[in-house]
């Protein structure tokens, strides 16, 4: 069931990743305008942390944007080729090790006010590259003996073939057993 919530059993193309990600992005940087009255551009990056910090509704929006761009980026791994169980988990184990490492070690920080390394910004933004502008490999499904339903809009797909329990039983229903038993 958590390969559907998280989308790891879907696919989705470069630029629908990308306008899904922008668009995202502004409705987060629109809600926090909205509560705090305060631009994350103004160079007033305490008093809006302070705000976010008091507010209920920020708090909980974070955590919903966190949710919906690790969606994202899993459907955007899956459409890649790469199996997002595995990428996402060890993309996430660098990060939470990096800044472990800067938290530990300061002088490896970017800055004082950072909690990150340059290695890990740097294969953080490599993988952001790469989810953005490395091509998928289509929507070639082999393994699927049943005709594919048209009913989305193709931006998002399922990526993997019908259960063979499903399978079994269409081919029964569509009478292909013939009250054969197997």
């Amino acid at each position: 069931m958590l390969n559907y919530i998280f989308g790891f059993n879907a696919r989705m193309g470069r630029l629908a990743f990308f306008f899904c990600s922008f668009v995202t992005g502004v409705g987060f940087l629109m809600l926090v305008y909205g509560i705090t009255g305060n631009a994350p551009a103004s160079g007033r990056m305490d008093v809006l942390l302070a705000q976010a910090a008091s507010s209920p509704a920020l708090i909980f929006s974070f955590y919903g944007m966190l949710v919906v761009c690790f969606m994202l980026q899993s459907m955007r791994v899956r459409d890649i080729g790469w199996d997002p169980v595995c990428v996402m988990a060890a993309w996430i184990a660098l990060m939470v090790l990096d800044r472990a490492v800067a938290g530990r070690f300061p002088e490896y920080a970017l800055t004082y006010q950072h909690t990150a390394t340059v290695v890990g910004t740097a294969v953080n933004g490599v993988m952001n590259l790469v989810l953005t502008f490395w091509p998928g490999r289509g929507h070639v499904d082999e393994a699927s003996s049943l005709p594919r339903e048209s009913g989305g809009d193709g931006m998002f797909e399922r990526s993997s073939p019908p259960a063979a329990s499903g399978s079994r039983v269409a081919r029964i229903a569509s009478g292909e057993f013939g009250g054969k038993t197997r």
